[in-house]
């Protein structure tokens, strides 16, 4: 399915997990079929479902978390829906840990490349992630929402527990442990007071 979506996409260069993932996380080999299994029965909707008991209590999820976050506090949630741009970035003072239960793309960034609160779109580097993958995303690593590849995607993500939760607006600091900025573009995060700080011509891919 990549030399596909490579196929239909000419004008970006598209990796493997190879070693250029390196600087922006790491792979963790670990089934959590049954984890994937039960995510896969999610509607294929924009929807971020933050904590699910059902997951968190799973033995495969539990140790996936102590091995991660040393027995830290954390939340497993489910993201799906359809998605072919990148029209914000986000960070976290944590690492995120993501499950693939479909195939995506995710466009990841440095933090250290940002200028004040500005970050350049051409310094993204794209990375193919097929279903099964488990990764452990750095907080260093600048990230989003998955790109769909095929229909839709669906996805497992681990945070720190409270992080999303309301809080007073700091700057680019948008949720508890969120700090984002939006393409000018993505009119909707603007207009509701993001910072439009992803500069450079917004990336879209096409999907099968």
């Amino acid at each position: 399915m990549l030399e596909k979506i490579r196929t239909l996409n000419p004008d970006y260069q598209i990796h493997e997990l190879d070693d250029s993932f390196n600087e922006y996380g790491r792979i963790i080999k670990q089934d959590m079929q049954e984890a994937i299994a039960y995510a896969s029965t999610y509607q294929n909707i924009n929807a971020y479902d933050t904590s699910v008991q059902a997951l968190e209590e799973m033995p495969c999820m539990q140790g996936l978390i102590n091995d991660v976050y040393g027995y830290l506090d954390v939340m497993a949630g489910v993201v799906t829906g359809k998605n072919k741009v990148l029209n914000g970035l986000e960070y976290h003072q944590c690492s995120e840990t993501i499950i693939a239960v479909t195939d995506y793309i995710l466009a990841l960034g440095k933090r250290q490349d940002m200028v004040g609160n500005d970050y350049d779109i051409e310094k993204c580097e794209l990375f193919y992630i097929p279903k099964g993958t488990v990764v452990e995303l750095y907080a260093t690593t600048l990230h989003y929402t998955p790109i769909t590849v095929k229909n839709s995607f669906k996805t497992i993500c681990l945070l720190l527990r409270g992080t999303g939760d309301s809080c007073q607006r700091r700057g680019i600091l948008k949720k508890k442990n969120k700090w984002f900025i939006a393409h000018k573009d993505n009119v909707e995060k603007v207009q509701a007071g993001d910072y439009p700080g992803l500069k450079g011509k917004m990336i879209h891919i096409k999907h099968l």
